[in-house]
């Protein structure tokens, strides 16, 4: 049923968008009025040639003269002929104008189902993001010479089987810095109203090697998407996994720049927060994003 009315509502925008570009845009009707220029051109070319060839036949001449008579009179005819189509005319542009608003509205109401279907999706995409994630596990590999030497474990939560993302880093310093961009923001059309808190660690940093010079962390899969936020099927509640996915890209690209959030209806606030631990060889610690947001560490025995 849905295929269906999916076939006729593609068939009824065709006509209505074919109708719309035709008799309300300067371009359109410069075409239809072309069209009906060459169509009555054509018809009396038609008629003029016929008229010649039958006045030769009977030996007689067919100078300019005849050819203006004969095209005055097709031209006659045509005019005649459209004026008693009249009202045919007069019903087909009253179809027309009954399918443009029929289109219309149908579009208005597919929107509104769209808009609806995409706030409820966005609700619950951030009902599943408020959660404690485990985000970066750090394992001091070595410190020496006045470096740390480190490896960090990125967690995705799409495949919790799959061996952990790394990233080996040798950083400057004798304290390791993992700092995260925390976006509080909330959407002025999701009538929850509550505000949401996301942390993302996106930099390494040391006592020695100040915040704007550190090391960026690898923790985004290929599309840009935090592994943390990341969800398998089994893992997401309220919305299917590829619509969930959808929604916190298009939540990652709004909250990415005031001018897209603004657009999007964002309120939107930006701030650094960053846990630290003195480097010790051999030392894990764990590093935590917090269900209202922020950045908690912890060594592996605390759980």
């Amino acid at each position: 049923m849905n295929d269906k009315l999916g076939a006729i509502k593609a068939i009824l925008y065709v006509i209505s968008d074919a109708a719309a570009f035709l008799f309300a845009t300067p371009l359109g009707l410069i075409i239809l009025v072309a069209i009906l220029i060459a169509l009555a051109a054509a018809r009396l070319w038609s008629a003029v040639s016929d008229r010649r060839l039958a006045v030769k036949a009977a030996g007689e001449d067919f100078g300019r003269a005849a050819a203006l008579g004969a095209a005055a009179r097709e031209l006659a005819s045509l005019l005649g002929k459209a004026a008693a189509t009249l009202p045919t005319i007069a019903g087909v542009v009253l179809a027309l104008v009954l399918v443009l608003g029929i289109a219309d509205s149908s579009r208005k109401v597919d929107e509104y189902v769209a808009g609806q279907k995409r706030i409820t999706e966005l609700s619950t995409t951030l009902r599943n993001l408020e959660r404690r994630y485990k985000a970066v596990e750090v394992r001091v590999d070595d410190v020496k010479d006045g470096h740390i030497a480190a490896t960090l474990s990125f967690f995705d939560y799409k495949d919790l089987k799959a061996a952990p993302k790394t990233q080996a880093i040798d950083i400057a310093g004798k304290e390791l810095f993992i700092d995260a961009i925390v976006c509080n923001f909330d959407y002025s059309s999701i009538a929850s109203g509550s505000a949401i808190n996301l942390a993302i660690p996106y930099r390494a940093f040391s006592d020695e090697v100040p915040e704007a010079e550190g090391v960026e962390l690898s923790l985004f899969d290929t599309s840009g998407l935090p592994l943390m936020y990341r969800r398998s099927s089994d893992n997401v509640y309220g919305i299917s996994s590829e619509a969930y996915e959808a929604r916190l890209s298009e939540l990652m690209a709004d909250i990415r720049t005031d001018e897209s959030a603004r657009k999007e209806g964002i309120v939107r606030s930006l701030y650094g927060d960053a846990v630290h631990r003195v480097a010790k060889k051999g030392e894990s610690f764990t590093v935590w994003v917090e269900q209202s947001g922020g950045l908690t560490i912890k060594d592996p025995a605390a759980f």
